[in-house]
Parts: structure tokens; C-alpha cells; sequence
């Protein structure tokens, strides 16, 4: 099924860990930066090489299906495990466990990510609100009734 005059399937795998354990550091330091550990102003920064990181990572994942696909195997992450309990070396072996349990990582860097974005996002909906005029009764008195006092008019208008 496979032939060694072309590329093993397994030829990609040790770049895609790297480049994958740069989407990592990556997202843990945006987790630093949501997190106010840091400057906040480099964030973009850190969304373009996400951006960078994650369409190298797609270009190594569709030189690997292709590899998948000569080789007789399904062109997916299936297919590669398939092919790597058939054909793959130790080292090989190992680096798909790596680069799964770095992809795992990183999909849970993300979601935490989504998360702090999301809270911070509320925080800056609410300040914007105040600033506003704007509480929707979210300052509540011990008797349940709104104890912020507002003109009625956004901040600055005359």
C-alpha cells in the first residue's frame, strides 16, 4: 500500500507538531493577555500569527491527507491513525500522539479564550451602558430597586 520512491504519510508530522505547539504558546499568550497579564494592545498581533500558525497547519494536514490518499487510506485523521497503526515507525507513533494530545491543548485554550473574550465583552457592554445612561436596573439597592441615578441622558450630551 505505500511506496518508499514518494512521501510517507507520516513525512509532515514532525512539522505539524511544531507548528502546532506554536499555536499553543500562542494561545496561552493571548490567555495572558485576556487575562490582563500583559498588553493588551498586542492581542491583534497575536490574531494574525493565530491566523499565520493555523493556515501552515492546514497546508501541512492537506499535504498529509494526499499522502493518506495515494497510500489507499481515508484522507482524514482516521485515516492517519489507521495508517500509523499499520505502517507508522515508533517515532511516528509518538509524534501523532503528541501533535493529538497538542491539538486536544489547543482546542481547550481556545474555548477558554472564547470564554474570557465573552466576559470581557459583557464588562465592556455594561461600561458602555453606564456611560450611556443606560443600566437596564443591573445596580440593584437592598430593597431591590435601582440606587444608580442617571440624567436619563448619555454621558457628554448636553
Amino acid at each position: 500500500m505505500t511506496s518508499t520512491s514518494s512521501p510517507l504519510p507520516s513525512h509532515t508530522l514532525a512539522d505539524e507538531k511544531r507548528v502546532t505547539s506554536r499555536l499553543v504558546a500562542a494561545l496561552q499568550h493571548e490567555q495572558d493577555l485576556l487575562s490582563g497579564n500583559g498588553d493588551a494592545d498586542k492581542i491583534p498581533e497575536i490574531i494574525t500569527d493565530k491566523a499565520n500558525i493555523v493556515a501552515e497547519m492546514a497546508a501541512l494536514a492537506d499535504q498529509r491527507h494526499k499522502l493518506l490518499a495515494a497510500a489507499g487510506f481515508t484522507a482524514s485523521e482516521n485515516g492517519m491513525q489507521s495508517w500509523v497503526g499499520q505502517f507508522g515507525s515508533v517515532e511516528d507513533k509518538q509524534i501523532w500522539e503528541d501533535l493529538f494530545a497538542l491539538a486536544q491543548s489547543a482546542r481547550e485554550l481556545n474555548r477558554l479564550n472564547g470564554l474570557l473574550i465573552g466576559k470581557q465583552m459583557a464588562i465592556n457592554q455594561n461600561a458602555l451602558n453606564i456611560l450611556q445612561g443606560r443600566t437596564n436596573g443591573t445596580f440593584y439597592g437592598p430593597d431591590g430597586q435601582s440606587n444608580l441615578r442617571t440624567s436619563g441622558r448619555p454621558l457628554g450630551i448636553g
